[in-house]
């Protein structure tokens, strides 16, 4: 899997791969605009997210 990562000002950040695009910004109070979740929520989700479809998988 190709990814690209831009940085489209401030604080933002954006993962680009396949059809996708995931946008990070700090908060606030971490200088950025708080206009898309900070990298650490983002990588939180995708733990959830990846635990979620193997007991998805396993419930089946």
């Amino acid at each position: 899997m190709e990814m690209e990562i831009t940085f489209s000002g401030g604080a933002r950040v954006d993962a680009h791969f396949g059809s996708f695009t995931i946008n990070a910004d700090q908060s606030l109070l971490g200088g950025g605009e708080g206009l898309a979740p900070t990298p650490f929520a983002t990588f939180l989700a995708s733990l959830g997210t990846c635990a979620g479809i193997y007991v998805l998988g396993f419930l089946k």
